[in-house]
């Protein structure tokens, strides 16, 4: 009996070390288009709270306007022993009758990760800002339901150029 109780402690701190190792978050993995598309059906800030907390993204801050209140959630990645922040903004309407989510990254070329993704959707004539600055490339994106705009913006870095990849998925 008095190994009884030494024995299951240690079956249980076993079983429990080995879930928060599991557990931990993904270090630079992005949401699927339709991952990002059922998170701008939510409508809801709470929902997409849990949904952006399991790819590691932490809250930020809230920014709360007239007709929508945008939530900016950030991760700290490192990529080839290069650190990044990479960002995801939820704003919905005051209404809740749309949202978007924009997300902006340096780690990872967005574009090469989604444009096969979009294969479904309708490629249409970029009208965001973004799209009319000489050094970014847009390519945009229609369904019934959504609206998915994918850029490249050069950037001048302090060594050299770089890329910030944005994407943006608006419910109509």
């Amino acid at each position: 009996m008095k190994a009884f109780f030494p024995t299951i402690c240690l079956i249980l701190l076993t079983i429990f070390t080995s879930e928060a190792q599991i557990a931990a978050p993904p270090t630079n993995e992005f949401p699927s288009i339709s991952t990002l598309t059922s998170w701008a059906s939510f409508n809801n800030q709470t929902q997409f709270d849990i949904a952006v907390r399991s790819v590691g993204f932490k809250f930020e801050v809230k920014e709360a306007g007239e007709e929508s209140t945008a939530y900016t959630y950030i991760r700290k990645v490192t990529v080839n022993q290069v650190n990044y922040t990479d960002r995801i903004v939820y704003r919905i309407t005051s209404n809740n009758s749309a949202s978007i989510i924009s997300l902006v990254t340096a780690s990872t070329d967005l574009v090469t990760l989604y444009t096969p993704q979009l294969a479904t959707f309708k490629s249409n004539k970029c009208k965001t800002e973004m799209s009319k600055d000489k050094n970014t490339t847009c390519t945009c994106y229609e369904s019934a339901n959504f609206a998915i705009d994918i850029c490249d913006e050069r950037v001048k870095l302090t060594m050299g150029d770089g890329n910030k990849y944005f994407v943006s998925v608006a419910k109509q």
